[in-house]
C-alpha cells in the first residue's frame, strides 16, 4: 500500500460548499419593481419571447447554488400547479403559488434535464386519484429546498417557478 498524502489546500476545498460564492446579491422577483419585465429579455430566435437575463439561484439564505444559467429558460404564463400540500408548512423563501386554475409565470426549460447547472427531483408523486400522469417536483440539489418547480415523470418540460428562484 502506498503513502499518499493529499495537496496542500485539497481537503479544505473538498469540505467548502462547491457554492461558495456572493451571496447577498440574491433577489426575488418581488425584489423587482417591474416584475417579471425586471428579469427578462427578448429573444430574437424566439419571435419575440422572453428569456431570463439573470442567472436563477436557489432562493434560501445561504445557498444561492446556480439552477439555471440566464437566457435558458422561457417565460411562459400558464396554469398554476399545486406544488404544496397543507399538512407541511411553506418554506419563508417559497412564496405561495395561484391555487389552480389561476395562471402563474414559469420559467419553462427544454428539452432535457441537461440544460440545468443543478437541480435535484423528487420521486414521482400522484397528484390526485384521476391525474394520468406523475409529476416530479423540481428542488434545490445542494440544499434541497422545494419544491421550485415540476415536470411529468419522463417529460422534456421542466417548470420552474418565477416566485420561486432567486435572480443574481
Amino acid at each position: 500500500m502506498s503513502d499518499q498524502s493529499l495537496p496542500p489546500g485539497a481537503l479544505e476545498a473538498l469540505q467548502r460548499p462547491s457554492n461558495a460564492g456572493d451571496r447577498s446579491t440574491i433577489r426575488k422577483l418581488s425584489d423587482f419593481d417591474q416584475g417579471i419585465l425586471a428579469v427578462s429579455a427578448s429573444h430574437d430566435k424566439d419571435l419575440g419571447g422572453l428569456t431570463h437575463k439573470f442567472d436563477l439561484l436557489c432562493p434560501r439564505s445561504g445557498c444561492g447554488s446556480v439552477i439555471l444559467k440566464a437566457g435558458v429558460g422561457r417565460w411562459v404564463e400558464s396554469d398554476s400547479v399545486e406544488l404544496d400540500f397543507a399538512k407541511e408548512p411553506l418554506h419563508p423563501d417559497l412564496p405561495a403559488l395561484p391555487v389552480p386554475p389561476a395562471t402563474t409565470q414559469w420559467w419553462l426549460v427544454t428539452p432535457n434535464m441537461m440544460e440545468f447547472e443543478n437541480i435535484g427531483f423528487t420521486r414521482p408523486v400522484q397528484q390526485d386519484a384521476v391525474a394520468v400522469k406523475k409529476l416530479k417536483f423540481l428542488i434545490c440539489a445542494e440544499c434541497d429546498l422545494g419544491p421550485l418547480g415540476w415536470c411529468e415523470e419522463g417529460g422534456n418540460e421542466f417548470w420552474l417557478a418565477c416566485s420561486r428562484v432567486g435572480y443574481r
